[in-house]
C-alpha cells in the first residue's frame, strides 16, 4: 500500500470513497500518482483586473484570455507576441493586463 492524502468533501468518506470527484485533494500512489490539485478560487473578469489571493506566496495559477467568441487561449506572464493579454502573480495578488474576458484558476501549489 502506497502513501497518500485524502481530503472528502462534505457527505463523502474519506476511508471508504474511491471516486477522486468526491475529494477536494486527493494523492495516492497506488494509483499511478493521481493528484487533484486543490483550487483556491477562479472567476472571469473583462480587462484588467487585480484579484487579491492573500496566500502570502506565489501560487501556480492558469490564465486564459477569450480570442473570440467561445475560443479561449492560455496567457503567460509576459506578452510572448506583444499583442494579447498578460498577468503577474506575487504573494498578495493577481494581476491581469489587457482587454476582453478573462479566466483565471488561482491554486494552493507554491510555485517559488
Amino acid at each position: 500500500m502506497g502513501r497518500g492524502i485524502k481530503i472528502a468533501l462534505d457527505g463523502y468518506d474519506a476511508f471508504t470513497d474511491t471516486n477522486p470527484d468526491h475529494f477536494s485533494l486527493y494523492v495516492d500512489q497506488d494509483e499511478d500518482d493521481l493528484t487533484l490539485i486543490k483550487e483556491k478560487t477562479y472567476g472571469v473578469v473583462n480587462g484588467n483586473a487585480t484579484i487579491a489571493h492573500s496566500l502570502g506566496y506565489v501560487p501556480f495559477c492558469l490564465v486564459f484570455q477569450e480570442i473570440s467568441a467561445g475560443n479561449w487561449r492560455k496567457i503567460f506572464s509576459t506578452p510572448l507576441d506583444g499583442i494579447g493579454g498578460y498577468f503577474t502573480i506575487d504573494a498578495t495578488n493577481l494581476k491581469i493586463y489587457g482587454t476582453g474576458n478573462f479566466a483565471y484558476h488561482i491554486f494552493y501549489d507554491k510555485i517559488s
